[in-house]
């Protein structure tokens, strides 16, 4: 295989699904540093992109790949075209995605195998992925990278670069709200419905537990999520700082960076926090879609939590279910606060002592 001049890597869903596919990004500079990354995101995703060192380039997707069926197809194509890549790898393919490369006229074109539409790819990968036994998404990702004779070893942690003025909104929001000082918890209570969750009556308790433990609780959420936040930080109390839709992606990696815990179900901000390197307990329901063997933060410090149920469900089959409501009735809030203690226990314990 020819060095690579310019390659284009294409992940255009989420915020976790692209955290788990910068690995490769490493995984490319390590073996061909001369080579140019592009990576082709979505607006949802992309910031994680362009807070990797590594990555060179980030162009955005228009239209989300999900459901977007054809349309866009010809813009998107002229758009990959104007990049001048001779390599493509679509780690999340699609009908468009897929048929955008072609049309673009990339010379390599790397996709998996077993799609109806697979013979779009000049070099497919052989593996299904929901397949046992299972491995980990940034594992299959990496495995994407081979027929670029590019052999990685098991992904590391993921890179994210906090800025300084984004630093600088979060150190002024904490100044304010008379915690600059304060070791501070993040509960993330939202999911996107991307996952099972929580109730905000539970994220609410294990505040007010947690606070008691001198500590200050940031409750963070989108936009979209002020009512769940507000409802979250009203049960906790004076100890709570409500920062739904105050921060904006970036901002959002400024404060997990600085904090000593974070608490959130299968979603992105859970994957940031454990990318930037703060400890993470993460919630994950008991559903084949959320499996934390694949699907887990990747990070060295992380401890996932699920239900005490001995099953693995193909899909939530709500009220149906005996063990409906599994992340309430079988995820206790005294399971989670003692796995949150002892994180802040060690970290107390590992802390300089006072001069």
């Amino acid at each position: 295989m020819p060095k690579l001049r310019h390659l284009l890597v294409v992940r255009t869903d989420h915020l976790g699904d692209m955290l788990l596919t910068l690995p490769m990004v490493h995984a490319v500079k390590a073996a061909q540093p001369a080579c140019r990354v592009t990576v082709l995101a979505s607006a949802a995703n992309a910031e994680a992109a362009r807070h990797h060192p590594a990555v060179d380039a980030v162009a955005i997707d228009p239209r989300e790949a999900k459901g977007s069926g054809l349309r866009g197809v010809g813009p998107l194509a002229r758009q990959i075209r104007a990049l001048g890549c001779d390599a493509a790898v679509i780690v999340h393919p699609t009908p468009r995605l897929a048929l955008a490369v072609y049309l673009a006229g990339v010379p390599l074109r790397v996709g998996t195998a077993y799609r109806a539409y697979s013979f779009l790819f000049n070099r497919r990968v052989h593996e299904h992925r929901r397949r046992p036994p299972q491995k980990h998404e940034s594992e299959y990702n990496l495995n994407l990278l081979q027929p670029l004779d590019i052999n990685p070893p098991a992904a590391t942690q993921v890179t994210w670069e906090v800025g300084a003025a984004e630093s600088a909104v979060v150190v002024a929001l904490l100044r304010v709200s008379d915690a600059l000082d304060a070791q501070l918890v993040v509960l993330h209570p939202g999911s996107g419905g991307s996952a099972m969750n929580w109730s905000p009556a539970q994220y609410g308790d294990l505040g007010r537990r947690l606070a008691s433990h001198r500590v200050r609780i940031a409750v963070t959420g989108s936009a979209q999520e002020t009512a769940l936040t507000a409802q979250v930080a009203t049960a906790i109390g004076a100890a709570a700082l409500d920062f739904g839709g105050r921060l904006n992606l970036p901002e959002l990696a400024a404060l997990l960076a600085r904090s000593a815990l974070v608490v959130g179900s299968s979603t992105g901000p859970t994957h940031l926090a454990a990318a930037l390197g703060t400890p993470v307990v993460a919630l994950y329901p008991p559903l084949r879609s959320s499996n934390p063997q694949r699907w887990r933060p990747l990070g060295p410090r992380v401890r996932v939590l699920q239900p005490s149920l001995d099953l693995v469900c193909p899909r939530c089959l709500g009220a149906r279910c005996p063990y409906y409501h599994c992340m309430e009735k079988h995820l206790t809030v005294e399971t989670v606060e003692a796995a949150a203690r002892q994180v802040l226990e060690r970290r107390h314990a590992a802390a300089p002592a006072p001069r």
